[in-house]
């Protein structure tokens, strides 16, 4: 790649190591700020504080909805691919349309800036799914950011999403050619069309004069697409705001079988000793009714209550939550099995996964 295409250093970010955020213009927070204003940008000071543990809110600053487990699409490296698993680590019921307003409603009144209703899921299969960004809109919020696969997004849904108050919007692709997609996108319709919907979005949100949502494209590294990282930026760096190229995190804790999307660079030579994860200092994650203190399929023994019973409030500050947070602010993730299990397959030990 020539030295004209690398993007700088300066426009790139992460904010849990997993995932590298890349921006073409200025970081992407720093426009947000100037396109909401003072609220955004104190809410983001807060985040960058409890990301450097230096916060403890009272209240979970983002709340991350796997409102359900519906996908049009079956990727191999996704846990929906394999309907055993989804029943192995997913329990409860669905969030409805109540259950939503619920949580909304509480974090409204302590004041929480983001949520997310979307998960491990394609969430253009909800019904009026507008109609959710509209109401978590007007009880302010004012980071609203989903990830879809670009195949469900006709003009009269794009349209709606523009009207809808949703402050970012990210399309994750994992591959820019066709023959790859259709290999990590199993299940898919044709990467054309999918690219196709994009541009169309970005047509209409540039033709209606919409400053919001800022658009993303994303690319889950993994061995059978790693050659295609450079063309798939380059691709896209002028037509989006950010590029994000996220590392791959197994779904379970078989290793055996999920080793082989493990990309080449991915392995560490030896175990990681010290870990940080910033995931119990900024957010509180909904699989279905229950909620958990991170984003990972396999959390189950560290569930947190059900919303239907509880608040978030109470699971938030729970002694389960506080122990989480303390072990991950002095790096021994290790003294939980799921955490340690969680750090061992994002940094894969060589030695222990290629023997």
């Amino acid at each position: 790649m020539s030295k004209n295409n690398i993007i700088p250093k300066s426009k790139e970010y992460s904010t849990d190591g997993k995932v590298r955020h890349l921006s073409n213009d200025e970081d992407i927070n720093v426009k947000l700020g100037k396109i909401l204003g003072k609220k955004f940008i104190d809410y983001r000071k807060k985040w960058d504080d409890a990301n450097n543990m230096k916060l403890i809110t009272e209240f979970p600053l983002f709340l991350q909805l796997d409102m359900n487990q519906e996908c049009n699409y079956k990727c191999p490296h996704c846990i929906i691919g394999h309907k055993k698993e989804v029943d192995e680590y997913y329990e409860g019921d669905y969030l409805s349309f109540n259950d939503f307003k619920k949580i909304v409603d509480e974090g409204s009144e302590y004041g929480c800036p983001s949520l997310s209703p979307q998960g491990n899921n394609e969430p253009f299969l909800i019904k009026d799914l507008h109609k959710y960004i509209e109401y978590a809109h007007h009880k302010g919020f004012i980071d609203i950011m989903l990830n879809n696969n670009g195949s469900a997004l006709p003009i009269k849904r794009a349209q709606q999403i523009l009207d809808s108050g949703l402050t970012r919007i990210r399309f994750s692709l994992d591959a820019i050619r066709p023959e790859t997609y259709k290999k990590v996108r199993v299940g898919s319709i044709p990467l054309d069309r999918v690219i196709k919907n994009i541009e169309d979005f970005l047509n209409l949100k540039e033709k209606g004069g919409y400053k919001l949502p800022v658009v993303g494209v994303s690319f889950c590294k993994v061995k059978q697409n790693e050659d295609e990282v450079e063309e798939f930026i380059n691709f896209w760096r002028n037509k989006v705001d950010t590029v994000s190229i996220q590392k791959f995190m197994p779904p379970t804790t078989n290793k055996q079988k999920y080793k082989k999307y493990y990309a080449s660079d991915q392995y560490n030579e030896e175990p990681v000793k010290k870990f940080h994860c910033v995931q119990p200092y900024q957010r509180l994650t909904f699989r279905n009714e229950f909620m958990y203190p991170c984003c990972v399929s396999f959390n189950k023994d560290l569930k947190l209550g059900s919303i239907k019973t509880g608040t978030i409030y109470d699971a938030w500050n729970s002694k389960k939550m506080n122990e989480i947070r303390e072990i991950h602010r002095t790096g021994e993730f290790y003294k939980d099995k799921t955490c340690n299990d969680c750090v061992n397959l994002i940094y894969p030990p060589e030695q222990e996964f290629l023997n």
